[in-house]
């Protein structure tokens, strides 16, 4: 064959494995293109998302052999970057250590904690001065003994305690207030009751738990269900599953996180019974009108490979939930039966889908309601003064009340390639709606 042939063919082969890298470096299902990512907790530090993450080492492991933990970062949701290896090496476990179990990361006064398990005989504390690093052993034994799987939490108080719960049901989820330090306890770790059928029926090693706070009202999470309470010391009642499907079970360790207005759920799942090797998988997450947790497995029904921070103009349907950024004052309503809507979309209103691929789409349809005084919709590309796609004037319909559903529509321009798209509303004082769902595909749009 000839040199130039040669070369060239290598050249296409070197560019479909670059092309085929990049691609995987986007969101997806599983949340990022390495493997074994396990147990994971996503903190949000200066505007940047930290996945702290196990690592599984080998497919074929039965054993749970963990020799280090892994961090990516990423700045939008599809692009994760592995920015540091943290090694047993480092700290008081092991050097050859296979037990590093699930671990956590909190930040204070511009200094950052990493929490890690070696297995169950405690939990011990890294430092830094960065996210990514590198990180040094604090303390050259535990923080707390015996038991894992811390998570930190850091409260709304004036003074943003901190407090840290890790265990198991075999003996207890433990909780303990830290010292400002992030290095020490300010108290004696005491045990958390759970009551509620959830938790009764929980197995015995039930580990990995997760804590946050909502409007007043601490959520405890462990495998897909959870509890609630006034009380950061309990006693806890338990709600119930956060979703079905997709691996949402008792081994779902995972964690809860904010990112621009939107709720996120990431959790790992097992790839085959019988082996320890998990990857992490991600997906929206929402608030029901009785403040339960609702899990979007309906997107990843539909849209799992896809994951999230990305939308194909293609889809018969967009949930209006799905947004990518929002006004701070826009709510989100609903429950897990009836499905969400977007509320209190006002003038000045606007709502952002990133990454939005389009293919000569022509046509734009929208599902609205609780129609009030007179508006527009800008369809707008890459920021909100960018340049329009479409435009609707919306106002209610003749002889219809405030509940009744609206579809309104416009032709797109320009709709080609993969773009950030921005919904802004402008309306008089009296201006108002509600956003359920909308289409670029140029069909019209079924609503359920």
């Amino acid at each position: 064959m000839n040199l130039n042939i040669i070369a060239s063919v290598g050249k296409l082969q070197s560019t479909a494995l670059f092309m085929l890298v990049v691609s995987l470096g986007f969101s997806q299902n599983p949340i990022t293109n390495a493997k074994g990512v396990s147990d994971p907790h996503v903190r949000v530090f200066n505007d940047t998302i930290y996945l702290f993450s196990g690592h599984d080492s080998s497919p074929e492991d039965k054993l749970w052999d963990m020799k280090d933990w892994r961090v990516f970062s990423s700045t939008n949701l599809l692009d994760w970057k592995h920015v540091q290896t943290i090694s047993p090496e480092d700290n008081y476990m092991d050097d050859t250590s296979i037990d590093c179990w699930a671990s956590d990361a909190a930040t204070r006064n511009g200094n950052y904690y990493f929490y890690f398990s070696d297995k169950k005989r405690g939990i011990g504390v890294m430092t830094a001065n960065h996210p990514t690093g590198p990180y040094v052993d604090a303390l050259g034994k535990p923080l707390v003994s015996p038991m894992h799987d811390p998570t930190i939490f850091i409260d709304d108080d004036k003074n943003k305690t901190p407090y840290i719960v890790y265990g198991d049901k075999s003996d207890a989820y433990y909780i303990a207030e830290l010292n400002g330090d992030m290095i020490s306890v300010a108290e004696t770790p005491k045990p958390i009751t759970i009551n509620g059928e959830a938790w009764e029926k929980a197995p015995k090693w039930m580990d990995k738990n997760y804590l946050f706070k909502h409007k007043g009202t601490y959520y405890l999470s462990w495998g897909r269900d959870y509890a609630i309470s006034k009380n950061i010391y309990g006693p806890y009642e338990c709600v119930g599953s956060v979703g079905n499907g997709h691996y949402l079970d008792e081994f779902a360790h995972g964690s809860f996180f904010w990112w621009k207005g939107q709720f996120y759920h990431v959790w790992c799942y097992y790839l085959e019974n019988g082996f320890k090797f998990r990857e992490t998988i991600i997906t929206y997450c929402h608030f029901d009108d009785d403040g339960n947790i609702v899990t979007d497995t309906g997107f990843l029904d539909k849209h799992f490979s896809n994951g999230v921070g990305q939308y194909d103009a293609a889809w018969d349907k967009i949930e209006a939930e799905w947004y990518y950024g929002i006004s701070p004052h826009i709510k989100k309503q609903g429950n897990r039966e009836n499905g969400f809507v977007l509320t209190d979309i006002k003038d000045g209103s606007w709502i952002k889908y990133a990454n939005v691929n389009f293919n000569n789409n022509e046509k734009f349809e929208a599902s609205i309601n609780g129609v009030k005084g007179k508006g527009i919709l800008e369809i707008r590309a890459g920021n909100l003064n960018g340049p329009i796609l479409g435009t609707i004037s919306i106002k209610r319909k003749k002889n219809t009340d405030t509940a009744t559903q609206q579809l309104i529509s416009c032709g797109i321009n320009n709709a080609n390639g993969k773009k950030d798209v921005y919904f802004k509303f402008i309306g008089d004082k009296k201006f108002e709606i509600q956003l359920d769902c909308f289409t670029f595909k140029g069909e019209s749009l079924i609503v359920n």
